[in-house]
């Protein structure tokens, strides 16, 4: 009876405000943008209807055309080249002079030098609140790319007083979708699979051509070209103050996440910030309440710590970061899920807000269990208690907790923008009392000049303000020499180039004194310089008085030569660009031969002959090489590994895709490797060294590797894994010569299947005994092996979860040999591992020559989500290794 009463007051509540939203007499549209349901020929969020992305597109250009409060931009074109767009809406009179409004906005984040009080107070006057919203990052989940196009036609032509105010007050940056690609992958899979007995037969690839569902965890590194347009938009473009990400959970729990996130917190992070968070994330909550909304939750599993979401990046730009997360549907085709009953557990749901198994809708034909967390809370007070879930309901929630958002910065717009100012004063003048006042960034000092290079075009993408200086200087007793990079803190982005580049110490989070400690909810560690193997310092004292230094406009070029006369030639193999000549030149028929550093200061070298000076001039100026000839009589060390490119086959499973084939398929496309895609089919069809040097296989679950899916519902041709079959290809593979590459977990397939002499130390471990969620660790490097080339000695890597190793007895035809291990002590460099201990002095990469034939196996993570410049190396050689035989073997 109280929840009735509840739902009847709620229902009279939300009549009472849109009433109040409404002028006087009839509400009055343009009526020359037709609606979405004419334009698409069904209502938005009807079952099993979605509308396409060339759609979507088409009818906000003709939104754009229609109405004089939209403008239209393509900002440039994604991974598969569709157009990847924002629309830009405001009042007609705000949209005529939109530059103006820019550089107002520009100004309130103190681009070109802090206001003065004149402009500032104008700032607060005439300037408009820049909100932008973006879609549906994650395909499948579907519903904010299809509510943006009631969004669009509401602003467009309503007339209410409510979208006056709205438009008079807000400039709306609108993003439909943050990844084209996979919402026409999705949309296609999916209208395929309707009408037949595979509707529910989930997606066998990734639905983003390289990193599927991992492509809000590239708003660091920027490697994809959606995440690029999309930092410039928020960096150099627009600087919103207001980002909100729109996403979709698990089916089984509440109905929508809202901010604020829980605990911990981060303490670069300005505490305004995470006071708007919770303001306007509960404006959301309370126009779903009043509107008659179950399900609404806040304070549950997403945390306010860490890089990785892509709106809560902008926390350290100080900009608010929202997040929302509604639950999903089965793509667009409904669910049902059975009641709960009070006082009675249902079975099998979830009890965490919705993160879990049925995060882009449940895949069975039957009905969910009952939702569990049915206890009313101060963050939860009206449970969902089960029943029938569509597409069409997340596109409600959506629209009203987007337009309740829109109505509550267009109310607070003054009150916003002068603490955003203040927010980003505090900001400026931290750089002046706060204990670091300068990074720097020495270029020659590295072990690999151009990854400092790299570090910055990073950090500049981000909206850094980076320096370069004009002359040697000195710092805390220290001399810099002229061309170091210098980051002074006293800019507005200065909390994100402290956060992006200090070590991470994860807080201990109790809800109790004498509770246990919360593990993180995600990645714990992001230190870029460490990932990139790029040395840099946290100035305590203020830069010189008077210091010459120069701006970047762009970013930094490393210069190219060739010196000397010799008909060979020779550059420092030290990293990712020197792999990318070494690719480039082996395609134009050179030999080349890779040798150790011959002590502990020099680098490994590449040697070059059968190609033409001016090939390598071409090569040394686009990838910034130092180049050397060599007399022809110079004799090679005899550890030179002379290599030709090789022949590499990519494992993909199916069910999904796999993110890790994903990115490595991707890192090796953008440093001259090519790799064949290697199904099922293909494995178990084996003859594979007539075809193949080198098999990768992705981090992935032995078993999951051999069965893969068999479930009814998934269409057969893409039912099982490589099978007993493909077990057995592989080990001819091997047994007849070739190198087998095994990343993460896919270790324990090698482990399992070959009689290696090698044993997993993290398998049969606990959560509590033994846990990284992601984690950059320290690393010893054996650089006289062949695999170390190019390494230095003591790095880090990533590690999250993934195996590390011991070696065992065995046969007396193998030679196994530790290329990497973690140090005796203090193995941790920044982020949070539990049971440290154990990996103390274990080995993270092995090499197991089986004569004929190697097993490569990486225990940490090489090449993960392309962040570990530091260690690339390891991976290429491993590559290049397999097309010559071992020095020395």
């Amino acid at each position: 009876m109280r929840s009735v009463t509840l739902r009847t007051f709620a229902i009279a509540l939300a009549s009472v405000l849109a009433t109040a939203a409404l002028p006087a007499g009839p509400a009055q549209t343009t009526a020359t943008l037709v609606s979405p349901a004419d334009f698409l020929g069904f209502p938005v969020g009807a079952d099993n209807k979605l509308a396409r992305w060339d759609r979507i597109v088409d009818y906000m250009r003709q939104a754009s055309t229609s109405s004089d409060r939209v403008r239209f931009r393509e900002l440039g074109k994604t991974s598969n080249g569709n157009p990847f767009i924002v629309l830009e809406i405001s009042s007609p009179d705000t949209l005529k002079n939109i530059d103006r409004y820019k550089t107002l906005q520009r100004r309130l984040y103190f681009q070109g030098g802090a206001p003065g009080e004149a402009e500032r107070d104008d700032i607060f006057r005439q300037g408009k609140l820049v909100l932008l919203v973006t879609c549906s990052i994650h395909a499948t989940e579907i519903g904010a790319s299809q509510m943006s196009l009631e969004l669009v036609h509401k602003l467009a032509t309503d007339n209410s007083l409510q979208v006056k105010k709205i438009l008079d007050n807000v400039i709306f940056l609108l993003v439909p979708s943050l990844n084209p690609d996979g919402q026409i992958l999705v949309t296609d899979w999916f209208n395929k699979n309707l009408g037949t007995p595979y509707e529910n037969s989930p997606i066998p690839y990734l639905y983003h051509p390289y990193v599927g569902h991992d492509n809000n965890r590239d708003m660091y590194m920027f490697t994809q070209k959606e995440s690029q347009h999309t930092a410039r938009l928020l960096w150099s473009d627009w600087f919103p103050s207001v980002w909100l990400d729109e996403h979709q959970m698990g089916s089984n729990g509440a109905r929508i996440f809202v901010m604020p996130a829980t605990d911990p917190i981060n303490q670069n992070v300005h505490p305004l910030i995470y006071r708007w968070n919770g303001i306007l994330g509960q404006s959301q909550a309370a126009a779903l309440e009043a509107a008659g909304k179950t399900g609404i939750i806040y304070n549950s599993t997403y945390t306010n710590y860490w890089q990785g979401a892509m709106a809560w990046s902008g926390w350290w730009h100080n900009q608010v970061g929202l997040l929302t997360e509604v639950a999903s549907a089965r793509v667009a085709a409904p669910i049902e899920q059975q009641r709960a009953v009070p006082g009675q557990r249902g079975a099998g749901a979830e009890a965490d807000g919705g993160r879990g198994a049925g995060r882009r809708g449940a895949g069975g034909n039957g009905p969910l269990p009952a939702p569990t967390d049915i206890t009313s809370r101060t963050e939860y007070p009206r449970p969902w208690m089960g029943g029938r879930w569509t597409l069409r309901d997340i596109v409600d929630y959506e629209l009203i907790a987007t337009m309740a958002l829109l109505d509550t910065v267009a109310d607070r717009r003054e009150a916003l923008m002068r603490q955003i100012y203040e927010v980003n004063r505090d900001t400026i003048e931290a750089g002046r009392t706060g204990e670091v006042k300068a990074i720097v960034i020495p270029v020659q000092a590295q072990h690999d000049p151009h990854e400092a290079a790299h570090l910055v075009e990073k950090l500049r993408m981000a909206g850094v303000e980076v320096f370069r200086a004009d002359a040697a200087f000195d710092a805390d007793g220290r001399t810099y020499p002229s061309g170091t990079f210098v980051i002074p803190m006293t800019q507005v982005f200065a909390r994100y180039a402290k956060d992006i580049l200090e070590k991470q110490t994860y807080p201990e989070v109790r809800r109790a004194p004498s509770a246990p400690p919360e593990p993180p909810y995600d990645v714990t560690a992001w230190s870029l310089g460490m990932l990139l193997g790029v040395d840099h310092v946290f100035l305590k004292s203020a830069l010189p008085a008077g210091m010459a230094m120069t701006k970047l406009m762009d970013d930094p070029r490393t210069e190219g030569r060739v010196t000397g006369n010799g008909p060979r030639f020779a550059f420092d193999y030290a990293g990712r660009d020197a792999a990318r000549a070494i690719n480039g030149l082996l395609k134009q028929g050179a030999r080349v031969s890779i040798e150790p550093a011959r002590d502990a200061s020099g680098a490994a070298r590449a040697m070059v002959s059968n190609v033409s000076r001016r090939q390598v001039e071409e090569a040394a100026m686009a990838h910034g090489l130092d180049v050397t000839t060599v007399t022809a009589s110079a004799a090679p060390a005899g550890s030179a590994l002379p290599i030709r490119a090789p022949r590499i086959g990519m494992y993909q499973p199916w069910a999904g895709g796999n993110m890790d084939e994903g990115w490595t398929r991707w890192v090796l496309e953008q440093y001259g490797f090519q790799s064949t895609v290697l199904n099922n089919d293909a494995v178990r069809a084996g003859g594979l060294h007539d075809k193949f040097d080198v098999i990768i296989l992705p981090d992935q679950n032995p078993q999951q590797m051999i069965n893969g899916s068999t479930a009814a519902t998934v269409r057969p041709e893409y039912r099982g894994g490589i099978g007993d079959e493909g077990v057995a290809a592989l080990k001819s593979f091997v047994d007849t010569g070739g190198t087998l590459v095994t990343l993460g977990a896919a270790s324990e397939f090698a482990i399992q299947n070959f009689p290696i002499p090698v044993r997993n130390l993290k398998r049969g471990l606990s959560r509590d005994e033994h846990f990284a969620p992601g984690t950059i660790l320290r690393i010893e490097v054996d650089t006289k092996h062949p695999l170390g080339y190019g390494m230095a000695g003591r790095t880090f890597g990533f590690y999250n979860n993934s195996p590390f190793f011991t070696l065992v007895e065995g046969f007396s035809s193998q030679r196994p040999t530790v290329v990497a291990r973690y140090p005796n002590t203090e193995v941790v460099a920044s982020g949070w591992l539990k049971g440290e201990e154990v990996m103390a002095g274990r080995a993270a990469v092995l090499s197991v020559e089986m004569n004929p034939g190697r097993i490569v196996l990486f225990g940490l993570r090489p090449q993960h989500r392309a962040q570990t410049h530091a260690t690339f190396p390891m991976l290429f050689n491993s590559l290049y290794l397999a097309t010559t035989a071992v020095p020395g073997s």
